[in-house]
């Protein structure tokens, strides 16, 4: 009986054994509907990428004068890994549910039913462009310089508000019989509309003015309407810049954009070799935007060795509760207050904090 017994013990030990190999290896190869978030290239916008075995500055300006900078002002990026064309499997996800710097999220969170791989990838291009025009607009318009600007659609969203009634190339010049002034006052006078209320916007296509109408939407989970295009803006700036980087997408850069360019169209040397990294969307007339991805670049930043890490206030609900140990973090609503933080941490005092989002909050 005790053969037995210890032989039948053997055969359930090895049963289970199978049956979790199995369970591992179908979970090692079955698709998952998750993407994973984190924390992804970290670049130095005062710096120099490397491209063909040639250095070349992340930004150049052509026609203004310009100083020195010292320090490191670093731009942030989130990598997500899976997508619908290659998912990510379910024992691939399980170690990021552990990790405060990793996110497990549904992949229709970032490739909403319809959008493709190379659709998201066209518009985060896009979006990247964008940024860097308006981060150089906000940085001129700082130091007192006039700039104008064109905004025109660069795409429209299926399905969406304006979908068969706005295009690509389309020129936008007013909204209800008022001239667009930038694409902050488009923003605001949508909003103001409200959802569902149909406004008149002025075009220019094929050479030709025409008013269209449309009514502005509430995407899901959002807050603010939307008319589901993607706006380009074209700026006339008072010196050429350029932004050499590839391979980054969306428009949360336009904080540190902004930033370095305005270093470098002032006198001193803004960050006195000091380590900073930030994020945050940035429109032409400075003000700072929430962006995705909080947790990862933060833990990012901290890795970069960062002395002060700026966010938008914007983001304060978003702010994990597992941080980086002493890390400085700053929220701020526009340029002007991340020059403000910083010029408070060269001089030995401490940036507005996370206090800043308690106010935030009450208000």
């Amino acid at each position: 009986m005790d053969d037995e017994s210890i032989e039948r013990r053997r055969s359930r030990v090895l049963l289970g054994i199978a049956i979790l190999t199995c369970a591992m290896l179908l979970a090692a190869v079955v698709p998952s509907p998750y993407v994973i978030e984190q924390p992804g290239p970290v670049v130095d916008a005062l710096g120099e990428v490397r491209s063909d075995e040639q250095s070349t500055p992340v930004i150049t300006i052509d026609g203004a004068e310009t100083y020195p900078t010292s320090g490191e002002l670093n731009l942030l990026t989130v990598s997500i890994l899976g997508n619908p064309d290659q998912p990510k499997s379910w024992l691939s996800v399980v170690p990021a549910l552990f990790d405060p710097a990793q996110r497990v999220a549904p992949v229709s969170e970032f490739y909403p039913r319809g959008v493709t791989v190379e659709q998201r990838e066209t518009e985060n291009a896009v979006l990247m462009g964008s940024s860097q025009t308006q981060a150089a607009a906000a940085a001129f318009r700082e130091v007192g310089e006039d700039v104008g600007v064109e905004l025109s659609v660069a795409g429209v969203s299926e399905n969406g508000p304006a979908d068969g009634v706005l295009k690509s190339g389309d020129r936008l010049v007013s909204l209800d019989g008022r001239e667009i002034e930038d694409f902050s006052a488009l923003r605001r006078g949508i909003a103001d509309a409200g959802a569902g209320t149909e406004v008149g916007i002025g075009i220019v296509r094929d050479g030709e003015r025409r008013e269209v109408r449309l009514a502005p939407r509430l995407p899901e989970g959002g807050t603010e309407p939307l008319i589901g295009v993607t706006i380009s803006s074209a700026y006339e700036l008072p010196a050429e810049v350029d932004i050499s980087l590839s391979h980054i997408g969306g428009p949360s850069a336009g904080l540190v954009f902004g930033i370095a360019i305005l270093d470098r169209l002032t006198p001193g040397e803004m960050l006195d070799g000091r380590t900073v990294s930030g994020t945050g969307t940035l429109t032409d007339t400075g003000e700072v935007g929430a962006i995705g991805g909080l947790a990862q670049k933060m833990w990012a930043a901290d890795r970069a060795g960062s002395e002060l890490f700026l966010m938008p206030v914007d983001n304060c609900a978003d702010l994990p509760d597992r941080r980086p140990s002493g890390l400085r973090i700053a929220p701020v609503e526009s340029l002007g207050e991340a020059v403000e933080a910083i010029a408070a941490l060269t001089a030995g005092e401490e940036p507005a904090g996370i206090e800043r989002c308690d106010a935030h909050e009450g208000e």
